[in-house]
C-alpha cells in the first residue's frame, strides 16, 4: 500500500497518509475509508467482536477489498486456497451482504479517475464482484469489493521505488492497469459514485430551473 500511496502524490490530488494495520479483533477501523483485506486462510474463523466490527464499518459507510490472492492456483496450494475461499464464505456468511455480482459497465470502479476496462493485480483474469444496491441504498456506492488477483503484490515498491514481484503474464504494463485500478479504488472510496451522477446534471439543472423563484424587481 505503500507504492500505491506513492502512485496517488504522484498522479492525483490525493496525499495519504502512510498506511498501517489493524487488528479487527481490537482496533477502531471508522475513521478509515479503505480497508484492504487479504484473505489468507492462515485462520480459520474470527470472533464476533471483529464480525460486528467490520460490519459497523460498511454500514456507516466504510469500504473493504477482499482480496484471496488466489487466481493463479500455482501461486498457493491447494489447501491455502480452500481454507481463503472458506474463510472468505464464513465472513460474507456473518456480514449477510446484498447480492454480489462482477463489476458492471458503467459502474464508478471503471471511471472514478482513469477509464478502465479490467482489474488485474499480480495476477490478470480473476473476478471482481460488488455489491448490488438498489433504490438509493448506501447512495448506490458498493462498500464491499471481493477478487483474487493480489493486489498489494502488484502495488508493491521498494524503497527505492522498484518492482517487488512479477507480473503474470502481462509483466510491466499489467502493473500500470494494476495501479490505475488503485487509484480508481481510492478515488471511489473517498467519492462515491460522483462521477456517474455527472450523468444526471442536465435534469438536475432542468429542475432547478423549473422551480426557481422569480426574481424580485
Amino acid at each position: 500500500l505503500v507504492g500505491l500511496s506513492w502512485i496517488l502524490r504522484q498522479r492525483t490530488a490525493i496525499e495519504p497518509s502512510v498506511p498501517v494495520g489493524v487488528s479487527l479483533e481490537e482496533s477502531s477501523i471508522l475513521l478509515y475509508p479503505l480497508v484492504y483485506w487479504p484473505i489468507t486462510g492462515n485462520r480459520q474463523s474470527f470472533t464476533d467482536n471483529a464480525l460486528a466490527n467490520v460490519d459497523a464499518y460498511l454500514k456507516v459507510g466504510g469500504m473493504v477489498l477482499m482480496d484471496t490472492r488466489d487466481y493463479s492456483k500455482t501461486s498457493v496450494s491447494s489447501s491455502e486456497v480452500r481454507q481463503s475461499k472458506s474463510l472468505l464464505r464464513k465472513v460474507l456468511a456473518a456480514l449477510d451482504p446484498p447480492p454480489l455480482l462482477p463489476v458492471p459497465e458503467g459502474h464508478a470502479l471503471r471511471q472514478a479517475f482513469y477509464l478502465i476496462n479490467d482489474f488485474p493485480g499480480r495476477w490478470d483474469g480473476g473476478d471482481v464482484w460488488v455489491e448490488r444496491y438498489e433504490g438509493g441504498v448506501n447512495d448506490g456506492v458498493s462498500s464491499l469489493i471481493i477478487g483474487e488477483n493480489d493486489w498489494g503484490a502488484a502495488w508493491a515498491l521498494s524503497p527505492g521505488g522498484n518492482p517487488l514481484f512479477p507480473l503474470v503474464p502481462g509483466g510491466e504494463p499489467q502493473r500500470e492497469r494494476s495501479f490505475k485500478f488503485g487509484v480508481n479504488l481510492v478515488m471511489y472510496a473517498l467519492t462515491g459514485n460522483y462521477k456517474g451522477d455527472q450523468v444526471h446534471i442536465p435534469s438536475i439543472l432542468g429542475r432547478l430551473q423549473r422551480n426557481a423563484v422569480p426574481a424580485q424587481d
